[in-house]
Formats: structure tokens, sequence, C-alpha cells
């Protein structure tokens, strides 16, 4: 049996990746379930057998999406006005001899696929907008039990530059399928901004979905977990007294004026870790700092005394 060496991907500090790989394989596992509604959509309208599978999906620069498109290509820009989504816009490319022979089968043609890349005429460009309506539908049909969507087309382009997405230096999540049209193989890409895509994995997050094997690959080490929470810092405070005044007493306040706590000269203070109350103190003084030290515990908010300071 060969093993397959592990992929190795270039790794950028200055734009760390915002999604993880369990959570990108969490939206690539719903997809699985709008593939097979795009699978039988595809060939019941063009009456030959489709089958389309998640074949990738990643997370890239968005320049580096652009330098990735060669020559003319089919992109079907779409905006979702769901509020979970942030109302953004995204894109699905598709392979030109894929989108020539999907609109040549629609219209009762054979289906070839030697067309030479070029931008679609005005007759097409409709042809092919219907498909990707229904495409859309689809596709917020396969996540409506987690997020509602109301995707719609917003147009048809053939250059990237008039369908901008995103912001230079900003990631996309690009999501690539395989097209198998009656035996000819071509592709579709789903290419989503972070800001349409984040609450995609958060939703899929909350239903539990995910890699089943990244479970098994966690090896406990409670020790470690010990140790680091060990050296981690806290801010302790010490509550010296409180008091109330009104608006017009505070306002009167000036130097030399005495202030009368709630807390008797002769009881503990009370020291808060992290904003919460838990130990109970008495001040001092360690050579040239003043200090405390820990008499008790202050429980539920009621203060337990300690024997030798009760009255």
């Amino acid at each position: 049996m060969v093993v397959k060496p592990k992929e190795i991907r270039p790794y950028d500090f200055q734009r760390p990746y915002q999604l993880s790989r369990p959570q990108l394989d969490s939206i690539a596992l719903i997809r699985d379930s709008y593939t097979r509604l795009a699978s039988n959509f595809l060939s019941t309208y063009l009456r030959a057998p489709v089958s389309v599978r998640v074949q990738a999906i990643d997370q890239m620069g968005y320049e580096n999406w652009l330098d990735s498109i060669a020559g003319p290509t089919v992109l079907a820009i779409y905006r979702d006005h769901a509020p979970a989504l942030n109302a953004g816009n995204a894109v699905i490319q598709t392979d030109p001899g894929l989108a020539l022979s999907i609109i040549d089968r629609a219209l009762g043609g054979p289906g070839s696929w030697s067309y030479p890349p070029r931008e679609l005429t005005e007759i097409e460009t409709t042809v092919f907008r219907r498909v990707m309506v229904r495409l859309l539908e689809l596709h917020a049909q396969s996540w409506s039990a987690l997020i509602p969507m109301s995707p719609a087309v917003e147009g048809i382009e053939f250059n990237p530059a008039f369908a901008p997405i995103a912001g230079e230096g900003d990631l996309v999540v690009v999501e690539q399928h395989e097209v198998n049209l009656d035996g000819k193989v071509g592709f579709m890409r789903w290419i989503w901004p972070y800001a349409m895509v984040q609450p995609l994995a958060a939703a899929a997050a909350r239903r539990g979905l995910g890699r089943e094997d990244d479970a098994s690959q966690v090896v406990p080490q409670p020790e470690a977990v010990r140790e680091h929470l060990e050296l981690s810092r806290l801010k302790v405070q010490v509550v010296l007294g409180r008091t109330r005044l009104t608006l017009r007493e505070f306002g009167r306040l000036k130097p030399e004026d005495v202030l009368v706590l709630e807390n008797r000269y002769d009881k503990p203070l009370k020291m808060a870790v992290a904003g919460q109350e838990k130990f109970l103190v008495v001040a001092g003084r360690r050579g040239k700092h003043l200090a405390v030290r820990v008499v008790g515990h202050a429980e539920g908010g009621k203060t337990t005394w300690p024997k030798n300071l009760r009255d």
C-alpha cells in the first residue's frame, strides 16, 4: 500500500487563516446535500446524467483567486439579503466549456464541449441565469435547517474586475465542484468572502458538524493544562470599604473631608479575584510595602468570619 504524503501548504503569518480545517469540513459536509440536489436537478433539466461533487474547499487571498483566472470565464454574481449573512456578495465561477455545454443541452442540443472559450451572448446569458437561479434555490434549501437564506442573482459577468466581492488583502473561501456532464468533466467554484461564510461555519458548529476523527486524535494532557493555568496572571483587588453619597454630597467634596465607610475598622477586608470576592484579609505592612494577610473565605456573597477576629 502506498501512503500519500500529507499536502504542505504555505502559510502567510501576516494574514492568518480565519477558519480552521474542521470548520471548512463542516461546511463541505452540508454542501454534500447541495451537490445531491444539484445533480438531480441538472440531470432532469438537461436530460443527461450529471453528477456534482465537492472536490476541494479552502481559503486564500482574494487577489490569489483573481490571479488563478486565466482567459474568459463565466461569473454569476449573487447577493444574499439574509441579515445573518451580512447581506454580502458572492460569486459562482463556471468553466466556460461547462457553461456552454449546459446552455446547449438546455436548448435541445447535444451539449458539445468543442466550443472555444468566449463570452456568452444575451440569449445564452438569459438561459444560464435561469440555471444559476435554481442552483441558488437548492443552495438555500440545503442550509434551511441551520440558517435562513435569500440569495438572488445580481448579474452575469465574464471579467472578474467587474465582479468585486472583497478588498485586496481580504480572505475568501473557495469551494470547487467537479461537474460530470454525460462523461465530460468541468468545474464550478463558489467564492465567498469571509464576512459571509463565517456565519455559515458558526451555524454548522452549533449543530456539531465536522470531522469525527479530530476528537480521536486529541490526547488529553491534564498536567500541561494545569501548568499553564498555574502560570496565568490574575487581577487581585482589596476593597477597603464602600459608602453611599448623594450627587450633592459628591459635588461638595474637598480635600481633608472624611468619608465614613460601611466597613468596621476591626473587621477583615475583602479580596476580589478577577472581579469576584473570594477571600477575607487583614491589612498590614511587609518591609516597605503595604500587604494583606488572608484569614478566611468570603463565600456566596456572605462573609465567613475567622473565630479569632469575631467580637
